[in-house]
C-alpha cells in the first residue's frame, strides 16, 4: 500500500509542476495580489508615501534663503520621521511649478508674524487617504510651529498622550501576507482540489483506481500528500518575497516561524479535507465549482485574510470566530506575527483538529469512484 500511494503522490506532483496555469495560481498570482494591495493601501506601517513639497514664494531665491521658515520647515520635516501614518518624499518647488499629482504644497509666507499672510497646505480635499493624511500631519507641525515663534509653548495649546496598551501597532504587509497565505492555501485545498477531483470523475478515469483496486483512503491520502507539498512550495515562495522582495517585518529563520509550520500544515489538511469533501460525491465538474464556489468566496470575504473585520458588529465577529478558515488564519497569525506559542492556542488548535477530523470522516463514508 505505501507503494501505491508513493507513486500516486508522484504523479499528483508531476502533474502540478507540469502544468503552467497551476504554477501561475500558486506561485505568481499570491505576489501579484500582494503587490496590488501594497500598493492600494501602503506598505509595512504606513498608508503609504506622499510628495510634501515647499514652495518658494514668488520672486524670491530658489534655495529658499529669507523665504521659507526653516524652522517650521524642519518641524514638519521631523513630524514625518517616523513614517506612520504615511511617509513623506520632500522636495522645494518655485511657485510657478506645476503642482504633483497626489502631493501635499506648503507655501510659507515671508513672514509668519502676527497679522501677516497665513502659511497655507494646498492638497485635493477628496484626494488619496495618504495625501489627506500628510495634510493633517502638516497641519499639527504648523501650528506648534508658529505657537513657538510667538511664545506659547506647544504643550500650553495641545498635549498628545499615548494611552496604548503596549500592543503592536497594526500593519497592513504582515496582515496581507498572512490572509494572502490563507487564501492560496484555500485555493489549492478547495478550489483546485474539488475540480481535479470532479474532472477525474467525469471522464471515468477513476474506475481504473476502482479497477486495480487502490482502496479509498489511500487514494484520498495521495491527494493530501501531494497537495500539502504543493502548499508549502506556495507559501514558502510567498514568505520570501515579502520579506527580501518588500521589506515586510516577518522573521522567516527563527523558532516563531518553526511553530508556525504545524498550523499551516494543519489548516492546509482541513482545507484539502474541505475540497475532498465537496467534490465525494458530485457527477461533474460544473457542479463542483458551483459548490466551491458557495464556500470559497463567503470565506473570502468574511474570513479576516485581505479586508480587516475590525469594526463589524460584535455579534458577527462571535459568528465568524467558529468558522474553520476564521480559526486557521487567527492562529497563523498570533503564532507567526505576536509570537504567541502553540500551547496557549490549544483551544483553537483543538478546533481545527476536529474539524480536520469531521470533515475527513465525512469525505471518506460519502466518497464514490463512479458517477452514478
Amino acid at each position: 500500500m505505501f507503494k501505491v500511494l508513493a507513486i500516486l503522490t508522484r504523479n499528483e506532483l508531476l502533474g502540478f509542476f507540469r502544468s503552467k496555469s497551476a504554477l501561475f495560481w500558486a506561485l505568481a498570482f499570491p505576489i501579484l495580489l500582494l503587490t496590488v494591495m501594497l500598493m492600494a493601501f501602503g506598505r509595512p506601517g504606513s498608508l503609504g508615501s506622499v510628495k510634501v513639497e515647499f514652495v518658494n514664494p514668488a520672486g524670491l531665491a530658489q534655495d529658499g534663503s529669507n523665504a521659507i521658515d526653516a524652522n517650521c520647515e524642519a518641524a514638519i520635516r521631523q513630524a514625518f520621521a517616523g513614517g506612520d501614518p504615511v511617509k513623506a518624499e520632500f522636495s522645494n518647488v518655485a511657485g510657478s511649478t506645476a503642482a504633483s499629482a497626489n502631493a501635499v504644497r506648503v507655501r510659507f509666507p515671508s513672514s509668519l508674524a502676527v497679522g501677516q499672510q497665513p502659511l497655507q497646505v494646498q492638497y485635493d480635499f477628496k484626494g488619496q487617504l495618504a495625501v489627506r493624511a500628510a495634510a493633517r500631519v502638516i497641519e499639527i507641525a504648523a501650528v506648534r510651529c508658529v505657537a513657538a515663534q510667538r511664545g506659547i509653548a506647544a504643550a500650553s495649546l495641545v498635549h498628545f498622550e499615548n494611552v496604548a496598551s503596549g500592543a503592536k501597532p497594526f500593519d497592513y504587509g504582515q496582515f496581507f501576507v498572512t490572509g494572502i497565505l490563507v487564501m492560496v492555501l484555500m485555493s489549492l485545498g478547495v478550489m483546485s482540489t474539488a475540480l481535479s477531483i470532479a474532472g477525474l470523475r467525469e471522464h471515468n478515469a477513476l474506475k481504473i483506481y476502482a479497477c486495480f483496486p487502490v482502496p479509498k483512503l489511500v487514494f484520498l491520502a495521495s491527494i493530501i500528500l501531494s497537495r500539502v507539498v504543493m502548499m508549502l512550495v506556495s507559501a514558502t515562495t510567498l514568505l520570501l518575497v515579502a520579506r527580501y522582495g518588500y521589506g515586510i517585518d516577518i522573521s522567516l529563520w527563527s523558532l516563531q516561524t518553526l511553530h508556525a509550520l504545524p498550523v499551516v500544515l494543519l489548516g492546509g489538511a482541513m482545507l484539502l479535507c474541505v475540497g475532498i469533501l465537496l467534490a465525494s460525491r458530485t457527477a461533474s465538474v460544473q457542479e463542483t465549482e458551483l459548490l466551491c464556489h458557495l464556500v470559497y468566496y463567503p470565506a473570502l470575504f468574511f474570513g479576516n485574510l485581505t479586508i480587516p473585520l475590525n469594526d463589524a458588529p460584535s455579534w458577527l465577529k462571535n459568528v465568524l470566530s467558529v468558522i474553520p478558515i476564521n480559526q486557521f488564519v487567527s492562529v497563523l497569525r498570533q503564532v507567526m506575527i505576536d509570537g504567541v506559542s502553540l500551547p496557549a492556542l490549544w483551544l483553537p488548535l483543538l478546533a481545527m483538529a476536529a474539524w480536520t477530523a469531521l470533515f475527513l470522516t465525512a469525505s471518506s463514508f460519502l466518497f464514490r469512484w463512479h458517477k452514478s
